[in-house]
């Protein structure tokens, strides 16, 4: 018995070296940064992003508006202190003024949504005025010398396709298809660069397994099979955008490239020292970072958690449909076994950490792990979104820095980085936390809509003009 103990013992202490071995964290000095010795590509894209709920206002005709007037269970208003998108940051009407912003701190590249609702407000009617406003905001890109990144679906359906049953029912999969044909068709002369889905595990999981977001359940049987409806969508997407959109909007002989915006959350353990805490890091970011990467890699979506779900399914036409990928990195969180919670395992940032508004730990680290995640696709990599909420202003210019740097050291090691998208452009309506966290480089007064830009948002500028003398 003895002997079993000491073999178990040993066994144990060679898995956790093993773990830690394998596992080895990211670790370089954030201090003494030099702006002057970074190097990247002359042809690299500088950016920021949006997304049209989020700004544009007037979006009236989606599920989200909905949301916002809805309660939970216990009576509380779904949104924080029952706030309501409106006009948000009115940038359907102040676009041309935001590009100029953008311009001034020397971007050369813009993502943004279209929001399906305007575009098609009924099944197969098409807004015309609303196709045409895009096309306008294309235009006006172009002769300001700014790349489109245009997302086709961030977080948002139209009021029909909710009623239908969103992406639970599979007949969404053809509509949504339909509606990238016509948006490819209408805007394939000025874009070539298409982000099919924003974050399909982060739309998946709080609509349908936190109760976060519309339409606010708890079934993570449902979460797993709109999760790969989602997926069957970008692939969908994919085909119909390289059948379509034949016009080269840039002269470079590709007319069309298609990608997926994923979020990657690093997870790490609580106790490196302990073998349990390696165990859930590796199944939590099985099911939330590896399992999209290996359906898009081989066409089969495997979304599993021992004792919580099972999920398994084929579908060909997923397989390899990337030209290049969209990273939205922010936080790493920290794993650990917890037999007394209902999940038995709880995530929860390092509190040794500084702390974004939003509680997220920033980690710099983080985004270099990040992208060497997404590095097995074997496409060009585009950082989508990268930024924090900071109302005081106190960790902006660091974290514009220290994030960058992150980037920097990629590219260094041989990874094809092609851009950089600071989230978000401006202040904006927060989802779920309405407009209390404030992620903008320009601070937005929502009474009188004029934009400032923050203090710590000068450092992103300064890097900009730095890399491109």
């Amino acid at each position: 018995m003895v002997n079993l103990l000491v073999v178990l013992i040993l066994f144990l202490i060679i898995i956790t070296f093993w773990c830690n071995y394998r596992s080895t964290k990211v670790k370089w000095s954030v201090e003494n940064i030099s702006i002057d010795r970074f190097k990247f590509p002359s042809n690299f894209l500088w950016g920021s992003a949006t997304s049209a709920h989020q700004v544009e206002g007037g979006c009236t005709n989606n599920d989200w508006v909905l949301w916002e007037t809805a309660y939970n269970e216990n009576g509380m208003p779904r949104i924080k202190d029952g706030q309501r998108v409106g006009k948000a940051s009115d940038h359907w009407n102040r676009y041309k003024e935001d590009f100029k912003l953008l311009k001034d701190l020397g971007c050369n590249a813009f993502r943004f949504s279209l929001e399906w609702s305007k575009i098609e407000p009924e099944p197969g009617k098409w807004d015309k005025s609303a196709l045409e406003h895009y096309q306008e905001v294309c235009e006006t890109l172009k002769q300001e010398k700014i790349v489109p990144f245009v997302t086709l679906h961030h977080f948002t359906n139209p009021i029909w396709i909710w009623n239908k049953g969103g992406f639970e029912n599979p007949d969404t999969i053809q509509y949504f298809t339909e509606y990238v044909y016509k948006v490819g068709e209408t805007l394939g002369h000025w874009v070539d660069y298409w982000g099919t889905i924003n974050e399909p595990t982060v739309y998946s999981t709080l609509g349908w397994l936190n109760g976060i977001f519309p339409p606010g359940k708890r079934d993570v049987s449902l979460a797993a099979r709109v999760f790969f409806n989602i997926l069957k969508a970008h692939a969908e997407a994919f085909h119909a955008l390289h059948d379509i959109d034949r016009f080269d909007a840039d002269g470079d002989g590709v007319p069309c490239r298609v990608g997926i915006i994923k979020s990657i959350e690093i997870f790490d353990p609580a106790r490196r020292w302990f073998v349990p805490d390696w165990y859930v890091c590796k199944i939590i970011d099985r099911t939330f970072n590896q399992s999209t990467l290996e359906a898009i890699q081989t066409g089969k979506f495997i979304f599993k958690m021992p004792g919580i779900v099972s999920y398994e399914e084929n579908y060909p036409r997923l397989e390899n449909t990337l030209d290049w990928v969209g990273l939205n990195y922010y936080t790493q969180n920290l794993c650990k076994l917890d037999l007394r919670s209902e999940q038995k395992f709880k995530i929860f940032p390092d509190k040794k950490l500084p702390e974004t508004d939003m509680g997220w730990a920033v980690y710099p680290q983080g985004l270099y792990h990040a992208i060497k995640m997404l590095n097995v696709l074997g496409v060009p990599i585009y950082i989508t979104e990268n930024g924090l909420a900071n109302d005081a202003n106190d960790l902006r210019e660091k974290y514009i820095l220290d994030h960058i740097d992150a980037a920097n050291e990629a590219i260094a090691d041989g990874i094809d980085v092609r851009g950089y998208f600071y989230w978000s452009l401006m202040d904006n309506f927060e989802w779920a936390e309405g407009f209390d966290k404030r992620f903008g480089l320009y601070h937005v007064n929502y009474k009188t809509q004029q934009r400032t830009l923050k203090e710590g948002s000068k450092i992103y500028k300064e890097i900009i003009s730095a890399v491109k003398k």
